[in-house]
């Protein structure tokens, strides 16, 4: 069912349109995900679609009691509550149904034989658990959970967050909303990966429609089943997922390419027969009528090419073979140790990515091999012939206040204008750009900068830190083809799973106790988390006797780990048991208050009703132990 609708959309900023002609309609269950390079509209699109901007021309239509939600409208959080107290405003209407219930129940026990109280009783109970009533606590724990908020963080005043906790707890609140038709704004930025896979998984199962602009390939890989392509002032519509939409869109290209110059060739040969024959006699008519044919023909336009960015990494010396060896390294800051046992060798034209929960210590690991933090115990080999390259996320190796073109002429004096412009030009930066100062520029511009900064470098190991931050799609394919081209070696931090996928060949996973090594790619590294969580660990026979006191040891660690997953799920069982008890319980005695013959009995209903109300209360406390349980079980 179709549940919204774009007609002739149009969008203009003075003299300038942004987007025409746009058309589209959204299904009940529908999951596409809006593309398109930066600048062009998409998220202005969004906010005609919320009503926060009015279209220059055409309209967004939605049916009636359709709630659109999007994530700027969201970002109203009230500094001053806490976490859990923000999110319980969700369900206030809830709240307060509750509340009338109790009132409602007190009533009853005062006067049992009202039967319009009992009556209007049973529908505020009906439509209180139809809404949610019972359940809406767990949903926000649940997502809390997701998003990587501890239960001991819940307490925090909203105040006390970092940016970053604020664009997840706003993303947090908005999903708890529920809306049939939910927009999402690149809602993967600032997510670790454990995140993304979750929220993944809890998009596939929304019940409503989504549309969602993001950069992040891997995610509308696994969750859109079409695409909206902006670009160039139009938007085209493509069937499937983001793969299936670059090859759609290549096939259309392609085949545009061909008919027009097909075309081309065409139109070449009728002028040069017009041209010959036109001034005969005996062939004037027939080249006036091919000259009428020619300019009554629909003329094929080529397909239109966005400048795309050229990158190109080259070293100007190899490196040893063997480039850095970290033993035993921990790492953190003066007051604190992030990673310890860090083990790992980097070999000449390896492509390795760091992957780890946010704030776990990534960046850090490449500023201490860069020097910029010391190490707080182990060593740091460095490999012979090293030309070293970084890419810092924050962007704070510019100087803001000198302009593009200083930027680059400051570290490379001898080179020609000429050629620092024709660099720059390379990476798009219009001769309007590069007068500007670093601090004017955005934060596209700003990465793009750096990497015109570290392609001039000519190193032979470059250390990334979130390289495709910033970067459109188009930007990204470019960078990944360059750093695949590369002839040296790459190690990179990044929670962009299709760009990993796409360069690594080893993934180090960065945990507090240490950093596991997996020699492959991303596919590979999921593919053995998976086997490692859903594979029996078999204990070796050891010839060393401290080696099998040693698994001895882990062997009864594990005994008491299973023991204790056992003794949960025989916890989880039980209850389970309960409730299926108490919603027995619960069916009988609205059974009985249902029937006619105590309907009419205010005696009997009255106790009846007391009873109900114990138990659903019951039922509500068992439910809830039941949700704290599962989740310490999935924690083993």
């Amino acid at each position: 069912m179709i549940i919204a609708q774009g007609h002739d959309l149009e969008k203009q900023f003075g003299a300038t349109t942004l987007f025409k002609n746009v058309n589209f309609s959204i299904n009940s269950n529908a999951r596409i995900g809006l593309v398109g390079s930066n600048g062009v509209g998409k998220t202005t699109l969004l906010k005609i679609m919320t009503g926060e901007e009015e279209a220059t021309h055409g309209e967004f239509i939605v049916n009636k009691a359709i709630e659109v939600g999007y994530i700027a409208q969201e970002k109203a959080l009230n500094e001053n509550k806490t976490i859990w107290n923000e999110l319980l405003g969700v369900f206030s209407s809830l709240i307060e149904m509750n509340t009338q219930m109790q009132v409602m129940q007190q009533k009853i026990a005062e006067h049992p034989q009202d039967s319009q109280l009992l009556k209007k009783y049973d529908q505020l109970q009906f439509d209180f658990e139809q809404k949610g009533g019972y359940s809406y606590q767990a949903d926000i724990k649940s997502i809390l959970h997701g998003f990587n908020f501890p239960e001991e963080t819940w307490s925090k005043t909203i105040s006390n967050l970092s940016g970053g906790e604020k664009t997840r707890l706003a993303l947090v609140k908005l999903l708890l909303h529920k809306p049939p038709l939910l927009l999402l704004d690149e809602p993967t930025n600032y997510l670790d990966l454990n995140t993304l896979d979750w929220l993944e998984a809890f998009l596939k199962g929304y019940n409503g429609a989504i549309l969602v602009v993001s950069h992040d390939q891997y995610f509308l890989d696994h969750l859109a089943n079409q695409i909206f392509e902006l670009q160039f002032g139009q938007l085209t519509a493509f069937k499937g997922n983001y793969s299936d939409y670059v090859k759609q869109r290549q096939l259309r290209d392609r085949q545009q390419e061909e008919a027009y110059e097909k075309q081309q060739e065409k139109i070449k040969k009728d002028e040069e027969f017009i041209q010959k024959n036109l001034v005969r006699a005996t062939t004037t008519k027939r080249a006036q009528s091919r000259r009428k044919q020619l300019e009554k023909i629909e003329r094929i336009t080529p397909p239109k090419h966005k400048n795309k960015v050229k990158i190109n990494f080259k070293s100007d010396r190899p490196s040893g073979k063997e480039v850095l060896i970290l033993h035993d390294l921990s790492i953190g800051y003066p007051n604190k140790v992030m990673v310890n046992n860090i083990n790992l060798q980097v070999n000449k034209g390896d492509r390795i990515a760091v992957i780890g929960p946010n704030g776990i210590g990534k960046s850090t690991l490449l500023k201490t091999i860069m020097k910029k933090l010391r190490p707080k115990m182990g060593s740091i080999k460095y490999g012979a012939s090293l030309d070293i390259g970084y890419y810092d996320q924050e962007l704070q190796l510019l100087d803001s206040s000198k302009t593009v073109l200083d930027t680059i002429w400051d570290r490379h004096q001898t080179m020609p204008e000429r050629d620092i412009r024709a660099v720059l030009a390379s990476f798009l930066f219009t001769a309007k750009d590069i007068d500007k100062t670093v601090g004017q520029l955005s934060g596209g511009q700003k990465a793009r900068l750096t990497l015109t900064v570290l392609s001039l470098e000519h190193s032979n190991f470059l250390l990334m830190d979130e390289p495709t931050n910033h970067l459109d799609l188009e930007a990204k394919e470019v960078l990944e083809q360059a750093l695949q081209k590369f002839d040296g070696t790459l190690l990179f931090v990044s929670h962009d799973r299709y760009f990993i996928n796409q360069l690594a060949n080893k993934i180090v996973e960065v945990n507090p106790q240490q950093a596991a090594v997996y020699e492959g790619d991303y596919t590979y590294y999921l593919d053995t988390k998976n086997k490692q969580l859903n594979t029996t660990k078999i204990v070796p026979k050891l010839d060393n006797e401290d080696a099998q006191k040693a698994t001895k040891l882990s062997y009864q660690e594990q005994k008491v780990k299973d023991s204790q997953k056992r003794k949960l799920q025989r916890q989880v069982e039980e209850i389970e048991v309960k409730v299926d008890n108490l919603e027995r319980q619960q069916k009988t005695i609205q059974s009985e208050m249902a029937d006619p013959l105590i309907a009419t009995d205010f005696s009997k209903l009255g106790p009846l009703q007391e009873d109900l109300s114990a138990i659903q209360t019951e039922l509500t406390k068992t439910n809830e132990k039941w949700e704290k349980i599962m989740i310490e079980l999935e924690n083993f």
